[in-house]
Parts: C-alpha cells; sequence; structure tokens
C-alpha cells in the first residue's frame, strides 16, 4: 500500500446510508455530491434537478458533499422548489396605469 492510498482511505471513509427525502429513501454515499443526491431526486421524483433546493433543519444545501454538510445515516432532508417570486409585468403595467391616470385626474380636479 502507498501512503496516498492509507491517507486516501482514512481521510474519506466511504460507507452506504440511506437518507429520506420527503417520503422517499435514498441509499446514497457519505462523500456523494449534492448534485448527485438532486440527479437521483430527478430521475425518482421527475423534478428537474435545477429546480430543487435541499434544505436540512434551516440549513440549505447548496454545495459539497454530504459528509462536508453534516448529513449523517436516516437524516430527513426537505425538497423544496425554486420559485421565482415578485410582481408579474402584466399586473406592474397595469397598475401603473392606472396611477397615471389617477394622478391626471387629480391635476385636473386641483385647476
Amino acid at each position: 500500500c502507498s501512503p496516498e492510498e492509507v491517507l486516501s482511505n482514512s481521510v474519506l471513509p466511504q460507507s452506504n446510508m440511506q437518507i429520506f427525502i420527503g417520503s422517499s429513501a435514498y441509499t446514497v454515499d457519505s462523500a456523494d455530491s449534492i448534485e448527485s443526491v438532486k440527479a437521483q431526486i430527478e430521475n425518482k421524483e421527475f423534478v428537474p434537478a435545477n429546480l430543487i433546493r435541499l434544505v436540512n433543519g434551516a440549513t440549505p444545501l447548496e454545495g459539497g458533499s454530504l459528509a462536508g454538510n453534516g448529513i449523517e445515516e436516516d437524516d430527513t432532508l426537505t425538497m423544496m422548489l425554486e420559485v421565482q417570486g415578485g410582481m408579474r409585468k402584466k399586473w406592474k403595467k397595469k397598475r401603473m396605469r392606472r396611477l397615471r391616470r389617477k394622478r391626471r385626474k387629480m391635476r385636473q380636479r386641483a385647476r
């Protein structure tokens, strides 16, 4: 055994573990990345991986490995979908028109 092999085996022990996401169970490796877990979810749940946000308690999981994020055996993660927020442009446009009309009326009354 070379020293590199011993070091790599002792630093990152790879072990299969089971985690729960929602009501589904997934068998993953502790060294797996968050992206690979999202890919597994995409294959099983048919949700695009780029829309999935994983949360452990109150901590969002954005990158790195499961072990690096403190995920252990039988942990339950919450899956959320990333949704864009804000007012729709259509409503914003309509609202601005109403405000312009209202201001115009107020100016005419003030004359």
